[in-house]
């Protein structure tokens, strides 16, 4: 994998939504951070088809 230039990102939420978040990636067997990033090219692959 290249070298990517990471940064840090902080998200406001609920305890209740953080737990949610952490069970649904553990559920899927990824850490949270890949699962948002695999949101991200969802969403961006419907932007593009829109």
């Amino acid at each position: 994998m290249p070298e990517r230039n990471m940064v840090n990102l902080t998200i406001t939420m609920t305890r209740e939504e953080h737990k949610a978040l952490k069970q649904f990636a553990l559920d899927k067997d990824i850490t949270v951070s890949a699962l948002i990033r695999l949101w991200l090219q969802e969403y961006q692959k419907t932007e593009v088809n829109e």
